[in-house]
């Protein structure tokens, strides 16, 4: 699990993630490029660290997402729903969905959050973001965003929007974001 704090827009990472990202590549650069990153190829790299490079290209496809929702994107965000979710809903269903609540929903986006929540997700390789919409009244609205891989593709598994996930999502004191601790 990792949590970043930090105002955030699809596509911006706050400077500790980046910190962490560019420590995750040092510590990858000396192994093949593209070759699967395996806890048992590298016994010295942190679980951490290990995920913040794994969930990277997740994140892309989140914050990607994000971005086509914001933007009114309804082409865009469709092209990254996962096939499989696609076809048990059917065509009419996640256009359906996309267009009464998730573009509605970030219509007014501003910005995500100064913090995130990431989890592995069960049974399929891919990651959940539990995530604050910043909206263009300063409004704090959960949602939940989850990225699986699926035929070599990064997809969009789910979207969930105003849903607040306890344990999950951070909340908002006056002190600060307090985290679940999930490690």
């Amino acid at each position: 699990m990792t949590r970043h704090n930090g105002p955030q827009r699809p596509g911006r990472r706050p400077p500790i993630a980046l910190l962490g990202a560019a420590a995750a590549a040092a510590m990858l650069a000396p192994w093949t490029a593209g070759a699967p990153l395996r806890a048992q190829d590298r016994p010295g790299l942190p679980p951490a660290l290990e995920m913040a490079a794994q969930e990277e290209p997740f994140r892309r496809v989140a914050e990607a997402f994000v971005a086509a929702a914001a933007a009114g994107d309804t082409r865009r965000a469709e092209a990254m729903i996962s096939p499989a979710a696609a076809a048990r809903t059917g065509p009419e269903g996640v256009q359906r969905y996309l267009a009464g609540a998730v573009l509605p929903f970030f219509a007014p986006f501003r910005e995500i959050a100064r913090s995130v929540t990431v989890t592995r997700t069960a049974e399929v390789t891919g990651f959940a973001y539990y995530m604050y919409m910043v909206s263009a009244g300063g409004e704090l609205r959960p949602f939940v965003i989850y990225v699986v891989e699926e035929g070599g593709a990064k997809v969009v598994a789910n979207i969930l929007v105003d849903r607040f996930v306890e344990g999950r999502h951070c909340v908002k004191m006056a002190s600060g974001w307090q985290c679940p601790d999930l490690g």
